[in-house]
Formats: C-alpha cells, structure tokens, sequence
C-alpha cells in the first residue's frame, strides 16, 4: 500500500496538466508529452518519488491556488492533512488518478 501511497504522489502535481495525464497516469504524461527522463523523479529504478519530489516543480502553494474553485471544496486544504499534503492520496504515477476524498465523501471531482 505503501508504494501504491507513494506513486500517488507522482501525480498530483498534474493539476495544471489535466487531459492525458488522466487518462495515462501522471508519469507516462511526464515522460511521453513533456518529454522528461524518469531520473527527473526517480533517482533510482527502485525508489519512488514522494511528495518532496513532487513540489521540486510544483510547489505547495501554486497547487492550492490551481484548484481553489474546485467544487465543494479544494481537495489541496483538506483538514485531514493539515499542513503537509500528501499528493500520493489521489495522484498514481503510472495509473489512472482516483478521488481518494470519495472514499468517505460525495466528491464528485475528477482528480487529472
């Protein structure tokens, strides 16, 4: 689950990206359409990249502000996170992105 968490992280910077990066997973729309090498996330074949990794490029604070319109709410404030945002919940780097808040709410946003 741990790596499945992690993966997620991947993604979630995919935000502003929305279109094949859902439909692909985050990683294959970093690799295959912005044309960028796996050692950009991965500085192993082994390691996963996490949400340090992620906000190299796609800082905290710009991720809230992309999606401070979503409706009901702007799943980058959640309370259950509190400060440290964890990407790995709703992003999967070679996976279709899923809603992890609809696991316990009716949020019916698309996660990218």
């Amino acid at each position: 689950m741990k790596k499945t968490l992690i993966a997620l992280a991947f993604a979630l910077a995919a935000l502003p990206f929305a279109g094949d990066a859902a439909a692909k997973g985050f990683a294959d729309y970093h690799t295959e359409t912005l044309k960028l090498p796996c050692t950009t996330c991965h500085a192993t074949k082994d390691e996963m990249p996490t949400t340090d990794t992620c906000i190299k490029c796609h800082p905290k604070d710009k991720l809230v502000a992309s999606t401070k319109n979503v409706k009901p709410t702007n799943p980058h404030t959640s309370p259950h996170y509190n400060a440290d945002l964890d990407c790995i919940n709703c992003h999967v780097g070679h996976e279709p992105s899923e809603n992890y808040c609809a696991q316990c709410h009716n949020f019916d946003f698309k996660v990218p």
